[in-house]
């Protein structure tokens, strides 16, 4: 029965989608003035990426879910494990001991999952992998790089047999120019592992002075003074000649298709606070997937029942079912048809709080 106050919404001539999931963002960089934005784009769970603070994101959870400010549900890891020189979001470990307490002070927080980074070496990364696997902690990121940058230290074949659940910008798949192992597929399929392409992150590497060139984009207004510092100075350090950008972003699109058939579960996310990736630019990435060869239906399901499934929410999240919690978009026009009509929203409901348009 409907409660005597519900509040009663005339969808008539709508289209009704779970909400969206962009799995792969970066709060403490994008900050705050993020959060709002992702709902009005129909956005009601991010994954973060790596932070400076997992308790600040931790509270702004709590109070978008209960009522006390506008913003997407949030799973965090804290602080990215990196041997480099650290962004502010990151944790310098120097050897596998000092990965395994990083390990254990974070599940201690009580983190969602572990992040690391390519600047790891074997043994760290591999230490890191096996104490997340005992304190059944998930394993995410990057996967270790050779010094030159060319090519791996740990494979995608061994990280993903290490128990790395999630490939972050199709690191480990390799690109046209390396030598492809015939056996990584089959391994990503026989370890459950996901893989996240970010390819909007990709695309707006390569166009990225045009976009900084742009300054009449409408979201402008709204993205965090601290950002914008952050995307000039990104920008200041990349080359004005995006050959080599453009067909990176090209190959990494190509390979959708082939990992879509294969089955290897994929995810949607942007790598919000990178240079002019915005907030809610999780429909660009469901328009890519598209252009990679996938049916809407398909791509819609790496931003909903895709993420549910990941995050081991799916009795609660990634559909429109009974007993399952209200996150909900309701749109104008049918995605189905289309999949830029994600972009029509005409309400939001977080948690079971509705928000109109004008809201």
């Amino acid at each position: 029965a409907v409660p005597a106050n519900a509040e009663k919404v005339d969808g008539h001539g709508k289209f009704l989608i779970p909400g969206l999931w962009d799995m792969h963002v970066h709060l403490g960089n994008a900050t705050e003035a993020a959060l709002p934005m992702f709902v009005a784009s129909g956005i009601t769970g991010v994954r973060d990426m790596g932070s400076p603070s997992f308790a600040t994101l931790r509270r702004w959870s709590v109070e978008a879910l209960s009522g006390e400010r506008i913003g997407p549900r949030i799973v965090a890891p804290g602080p990215i494990l990196t041997e480099g020189p650290p962004y502010f979001w990151e944790m310098v470990v120097r050897n596998a001991a000092e990965g395994r307490r990083a390990v254990d002070m974070l599940a201690e927080e009580g983190v969602d999952f572990i992040k690391v980074t390519q600047s790891l070496d074997r043994e760290t990364y591999f230490a890191i992998a096996d104490e997340a696997r005992k304190l059944n902690l998930p394993l995410a990121g990057h996967i270790p790089v050779n010094d030159n940058g060319m090519g791996y230290k740990v494979t995608g074949v061994e990280a993903s047999n290490a128990g790395q659940k999630c490939l972050e910008h199709s690191l480990g798949i390799p690109l046209p120019i390396d030598d492809k192992d015939p056996t990584l597929i089959p391994t990503l399929l026989k370890n459950g592992t996901w893989v996240d392409p970010t390819l909007t992150a990709y695309w707006a590497r390569a166009n990225v002075h045009e976009l900084a060139a742009k300054q009449d984009d409408p979201r402008l207004p709204h993205i965090a003074p601290a950002l914008k510092q952050f995307w000039t100075a990104q920008v200041a350090d990349y080359p004005k000649n995006n050959e080599v950008q453009l067909q990176v972003f090209k190959w990494r699109l190509a390979q959708i298709a082939e990992l879509h058939q294969a089955g290897v579960p994929l995810l949607a996310g942007t790598d919000l606070g990178m240079a002019y990736v915005f907030p809610g630019d999780v429909t660009k990435e469901l328009e890519f997937f598209v252009q990679a060869g996938m049916s809407p239906l398909e791509a819609l399901r790496t931003a909903t029942i895709n993420p549910a499934k990941y995050l081991d929410k799916e009795k609660e999240l990634g559909s429109i079912e009974e007993m399952k919690i209200a996150d909900l978009v309701l749109l104008d026009a049918n995605p189905l048809t289309d999949i830029r009509n994600v972009r029509q929203v005409h309400a939001v409901v977080l948690n079971g709080r509705f928000f109109d348009r004008e809201r």
